[in-house]
């Protein structure tokens, strides 16, 4: 048994409440209950503490808040991460699997977006994973909750370290979400299972509606917005990047108006640790040294270096997934508005992009690799750039219009690309005459050029645009990807083994 996974409340689970301190991994602790085979049932592994009782100070209280943060590292032996941060690229034909993984069952899944119900081993990690990473939080939320402030030598750190789980639970509900329910249609019974405190028991739980499950991640965002910290390093959630979080929550629900508001204010209240860089390169650095954690661009990210590694840029570099050509081709393409020829992007992908002479197709210099040289990373969950874009797509739609404020958001990603002020053909900014449609259609290529490896928004928008335009009209994801003809398979199924255990509570993904 791996103590380190967790398979969310529908597992068997017994009443053990184990928080165990691994010598093996310096990022903490890790709180689970386990169904142990039946001749260990009294066992405890050594350096195991109660976790009813081992968040008491301070100390504990942050060793435990670290061990949230340490369920976005790389695990070999399961987790989410980072194969979550890919997948949906390759689910969009944004990113190609190397020969080696595209004949095996669940990758062939991805390819041909029909995602394995069952033997699914990936998909089953991040549920997993990230299930995890929800009950980590509610330990910290609960416990630190119970202390008093007088257990903190710091003054306010109990409520900064409450905001920062709630906040690392409404993310980790989020990516739940928009991978294994229905977040594009909020009236759908398809939400995800909700847990607000610490699993005690083997007792399965419903899955809560998309309603409930938005309503629940924007309550976390709000209470995080309030609690945490204006900024302890980028690699720790803030108040900027749960606010920055919210407005993309609102924009995934199709609250275009809230979005666009919090989005709004999101940059107005912009400081000098929270800016977008002046070039788009240097927000991904050399990986030569720590500086790459530090840029103004980034909300919050995954910090990664040598010995504490996140893994993606390996996996994005050949053996696992590489980006491919169809992508290259679509953001070097001419977007024609009014006759007016207009480059999609001219600068980002060249400086970020390298030929993989190894694998085919290519591979990013957002991430150190095997190809490149240096040993740091960050996997950056959430920058500036997108809440412009948010704020250009939301602006619009609220309005069924283009806006001067989601035009002057959408031009500002532009002038920082290099593209200059409009006046003819070319990588120019667009035109004040660009119509609602083709905005729309702008927005979208832009964040393809934008934030191409970063998270898998390339999928995710596809299919809120699809849906929005009413699934089988307007726009369609099959148009951008042939074998996306389902669109109850644009979701991950729920892992079969959750099911069989919850004993018909949990309820499976239409289609599956």
């Amino acid at each position: 048994m791996n103590v380190f996974q967790h398979q969310s409340n529908t597992l068997k689970m017994r009443n053990i409440k184990i928080l165990y301190i691994s010598l093996l991994f310096l990022s903490g602790f890790s709180f689970q209950g386990c169904e142990l085979a039946e001749e260990l049932d009294d066992y405890e592994p050594l350096y195991a503490l109660d976790a009813e009782t081992a968040i008491n100070n301070e100390e504990t209280a942050e060793l435990a808040l670290t061990g949230i943060y340490a369920t976005f590292r790389q695990k070999s032996s399961g987790g989410a991460f980072p194969e979550m941060f890919i997948i949906p690229d390759i689910l969009s034909g944004k990113a190609q699997v190397s020969a080696s993984y595209a004949t095996r069952p669940e990758y062939a899944g991805w390819i041909n977006n029909a995602p394995l119900e069952v033997n699914a081993t990936n998909q089953g990690r991040i549920y997993a994973g990230l299930y995890d990473l929800v009950n980590r939080a509610n330990w910290v939320i609960e416990k630190v909750g119970e202390l008093s402030d007088e257990a903190f030598v710091t003054e306010g750190r109990r409520e900064g370290i409450i905001g920062e789980a709630r906040i690392l639970r409404a993310l980790a509900d989020f990516y739940l979400l928009r991978n294994f329910g229905q977040f594009y249609d909020v009236n759908s019974e398809y939400g995800i299972n909700l847990r607000d405190e610490p699993v005690r028991s083997e007792t399965a739980m419903p899955r809560n509606t998309v309603s409930e499950t938005y309503e629940s991640i924007l309550a976390d965002l709000d209470a995080g917005i309030e609690m945490a910290p204006e900024l302890r390093a980028k690699y720790y959630v803030n108040k900027t990047f749960a606010r920055g979080l919210k407005a993309r929550v609102l924009l995934y629900k199709g609250d275009y108006a809230a979005a666009a508001e919090v989005a709004s204010q999101t940059i107005d209240l912009l400081t000098s640790d929270f800016q977008l860089e002046s070039d788009y390169t240097s927000i991904f650095g050399d990986h030569e040294s720590e500086a790459i954690f530090d840029t103004s661009e980034i909300l919050f990210g995954t910090r990664g270096e040598s010995n504490a590694g996140i893994g993606i840029g390996n996996y994005y570099s050949g053996f696992f997934a590489a980006i491919t050509q169809s992508y290259i081709d679509e953001v070097s393409a001419i977007f024609t508005v009014n006759g007016q020829d207009i480059t999609i992007d001219e600068n980002r992908i060249p400086a970020i992009m390298n030929t993989n002479t190894s694998y085919g197709g290519y591979w990013t210099s957002k991430y150190t690799s095997y190809f490149s040289s240096g040993s740091y990373e960050i996997f950056i969950h959430m920058r500036i750039a997108e809440v412009y874009l948010i704020l250009a797509e939301s602006s619009a739609r609220a309005n069924n219009a283009v806006t001067p404020e989601a035009l002057e958001a959408l031009n500002a990603i532009r002038l920082r690309a290099g593209a200059t002020p409009n006046g003819g053909d070319g990588f120019v900014t667009y035109p004040a005459t660009i119509g609602y449609e083709d905005f729309l259609t702008a927005v979208r290529k832009e964040k393809l050029a934008e934030l191409q490896a970063e998270g898998g928004e390339s999928w995710y928008d596809l299919i809120r645009y699809d849906y929005t335009d009413g699934f089988g009209s307007g726009f369609q994801v099959v148009d951008e990807k042939p074998t996306a003809t389902d669109p109850d398979k644009f979701i991950f199924p729920i892992p079969q083994e959750s099911l069989d255990v919850a004993g018909g509570v949990v309820i499976q993904n239409p289609g599956y």
